[in-house]
C-alpha cells in the first residue's frame, strides 16, 4: 500500500510505497556516498526526495525548459546542490537520474491502481484504500 509522509522539505507531501524497509526512519536519516566508493548506491530518504523534487519544480515554474530526454544538467546540478544544502548529504547526476527514474515508477504504478476499479485515495490517512 502506498503512505503519505510529510516531508518538511517541500511545501507538498511526497507520495512514496510504504514497505518495512522504508518505515525505519532512523535507519535512514543520513546517508553519503563515498566519493571513492565503486558502488555509489544512495539510500534516499523524504527530507533528500523533498530538497531535489522542489529544486526541480523551481526550475520549470522559472521558465528553464527541459530537454527532450528530461531535465538538463545544468536543473540536475540545482538539484544536486539543493539535497547538499539541504541534507548535507552529497549526491551524483547519476544518483538523481536513478533517483527520478525510481519516482516516476512508483507514480506510475500507483497512477495505475487508482484508476482500477475497487481501490480509492483516502486523503486523511494518506493511504491507498479498497473502496
Amino acid at each position: 500500500m502506498a503512505h503519505l509522509r510529510n516531508n518538511t522539505a517541500a511545501p507538498f507531501p511526497v507520495p512514496r510505497p510504504t514497505t518495512a524497509a522504508n518505515m525505519d526512519d532512523n535507519e535512514t536519516n543520513r546517508t553519503q556516498v563515498e566519493p571513492s566508493s565503486k558502488s555509489r548506491q544512495v539510500r534516499w530518504n523524504d527530507e533528500m526526495d523533498g530538497f531535489m523534487i522542489v529544486a526541480l519544480v523551481n526550475e520549470v515554474l522559472a521558465g528553464h525548459k527541459r530537454s527532450d530526454n528530461g531535465f538538463t544538467a545544468v536543473q540536475i546540478s540545482k538539484a544536486i546542490e539543493s539535497v547538499k544544502n539541504g541534507c548535507g548529504i552529497v549526491v551524483s547526476d547519476k544518483n538523481v537520474r536513478a533517483r527520478l527514474k525510481t519516482l516516476k515508477r512508483e507514480y506510475a504504478e500507483v497512477s495505475q491502481l487508482l484508476s482500477t476499479s475497487g481501490f480509492g485515495w483516502d486523503a486523511e490517512s494518506g493511504t491507498i484504500k479498497n473502496n
